[in-house]
């Protein structure tokens, strides 16, 4: 059996169990991701979707569609979960986007439109970096990606990266730094480094 979300148990070793069926991992994993992916979702719906279609409905469409590939879900590395999360819940908000055809979100250059709307800014973003910062983190390799996810949008403390990771809360802030100091190089050229804020401390 597996124990709870407080175990200190990663979302991999939880994903193992759940595909064995262990329904006491699945019910950790939704306890420990939970208030992780409302955080996230908060910090992403479009100000002017919040008017038509609630936060927590997004939530739910997500979950669903979670909840119903967790057996089949396969994460290779530490941090790929959050990244699975992150892309099932934009996709929700692209649909929904998608359905308001005559909506000003949409504007005169239509999906792409939609598309970018989509991917707009986490809370800790400057809005005015956002294509920068999405940019950015697409040209990062996994890894490093990851760890920005977590850090930034899902607003997870280095301690509970560290947890989910392996690693020392240290190991993570170095790397994390890391990480950020190549976002900021990928997109000098342009002379718009996305500027990217610390949502809590550590």
């Amino acid at each position: 059996m597996c124990e709870s979300s407080g175990s200190g148990h990663t979302t991999a070793f939880l994903l193992h169990r759940i595909r064995d069926g262990d329904a006491v991992a699945r019910a950790a994993l939704v306890a420990r991701v939970g208030p992780l992916l409302q955080r996230f979702a908060r910090g992403r719906v479009p100000q002017l979707l919040r008017h038509q279609q609630d936060t927590a409905d997004l939530l739910q469409i997500t979950w669903l569609r979670v909840l119903e590939r967790l057996p089949q879900i396969r994460t290779e590395a530490p941090g790929d979960f959050f990244a699975y999360l992150r892309t099932v819940l934009i996709n929700a908000l692209r649909e929904t986007l998608r359905r308001q055809g005559a909506s000003p979100v949409l504007g005169p250059g239509g999906e792409d439109d939609v598309a970018a709307s989509a991917a707009l800014p986490a809370a800790e973003v400057d809005p005015d970096d956002w294509l920068a910062y999405e940019q950015s983190l697409q040209r990062l390799e996994p890894a490093h990606r990851a760890l920005v996810l977590m850090r930034f949008e899902f607003g997870m403390s280095f301690a509970e990266i560290a947890a989910e990771l392996g690693e020392t809360p240290d190991g993570v802030r170095m790397k994390l730094n890391r990480a950020i100091a190549r976002m900021a190089s990928a997109v000098e050229a342009q002379g718009s480094a996305p500027r990217i804020g610390d949502p809590k401390p550590a």
